[in-house]
Order: C-alpha cells, then structure tokens, then sequence
C-alpha cells in the first residue's frame, strides 16, 4: 500500500490492500472501550482539555 505512495488515492490502494474500500474502526472502540471506562472514571469531575 505505501509503494503506492500519492499515485493513487488511499481508498483505491486500501481496497487493493484489504478488499474494502472503508475502514471501521469498531473493533478499536470494543478493544479500548475498558481504558475509557477507566480514564472516564479517573476524568469525572475534572477539567479535561489543554
């Protein structure tokens, strides 16, 4: 996908790469979804920001 380099558009090489030409990032979310629990939890009542 990254010898592509800018000849293509991402999706064009991403659905030579996997088939699809969207990402889901779904399975991340599920995945980290304990962490946020936690960092929301640690977070409450804070000021979150820069």
């Amino acid at each position: 996908m990254l010898a592509m380099g800018q000849s293509k558009p991402w999706p064009d090489a991403l659905e030579v790469l996997t088939g699809e030409r969207q990402t889901d990032a779904g399975a991340l979310l599920e995945y980290f979804a304990p962490l946020k629990q936690w960092l929301d939890e640690q977070n409450k009542g804070k000021k979150v920001g820069w």
